[in-house]
């Protein structure tokens, strides 16, 4: 309960901010845009209490916002930059926590092996996260693309997975976000005496 917990404040927090920075034309994530902004819309209360929570989110989201040049160019997510062309001084970034996007990536990643093995990824197992460029991506997309299988829950998430056969377990992992940006996971065995990450 505790862990069910804090993952719902965390996901609706990284719902609300994502979804301000989707594609609010776009048929995957439409519904996502009009729900985050709801959810900072105090008008949209059901009663005093929770319009106060909806006010304090837009509080929070208004303090979290960067333009024009405060934008940092090398921290924006790939597929989620200035997909307008829109001219420095109107842009706009809102601010995502890296360990948000990663603990949904690993959240994300451990949810496919149980459901599609039946399989807990445990020690001396691990699972790291990347944010990648197309460029960095390459070899990823090349081994995804000819040892992947799919797995789609649309519009929202498809995710592609490579794992290794020698161990069942060791893989590479695409998850593709409303059809707008991605993360990636590894699962690799940690060598015995190796540090923790």
């Amino acid at each position: 309960m505790p862990c069910n917990r804090v993952y719902g404040k965390l996901e609706s927090d990284l719902l609300s901010r994502m979804g301000l920075c989707l594609d609010p034309t776009h048929p995957a994530s439409r519904s996502v845009v009009q729900t985050a902004q709801r959810s900072m819309n105090p008008e949209a209360g059901h009663n005093p209490r929770d319009a106060h929570h909806r006010l304090k989110r837009r509080q929070r989201m208004l303090a979290d916002t960067l333009r024009g040049a405060d934008i940092p160019v090398t921290a924006v997510i790939p597929g989620m930059g200035n997909r307008l062309n829109l001219p420095i001084d109107e842009q706009v970034a809102l601010l995502v926590p890296t360990d948000s996007l990663r603990r949904v990536t690993e959240k994300i990643a451990r949810g496919i092996f149980y459901i599609a093995d039946g399989k807990f990824i445990e020690p001396p197992y691990e699972i790291d996260f990347f944010v990648l460029d197309e460029e960095g991506a390459q070899d990823w997309k090349e081994a995804l693309d000819k040892f992947g299988s799919v797995y789609a829950r649309e519009p929202g998430i498809v995710v592609r997975r490579a794992v290794a056969p020698d161990d069942n377990t060791s893989s590479l992992i695409e998850i593709e976000f409303w059809k707008q940006f991605k993360t990636y996971a590894s699962i690799t065995k940690r060598r015995r005496g190796s540090p923790r990450r």
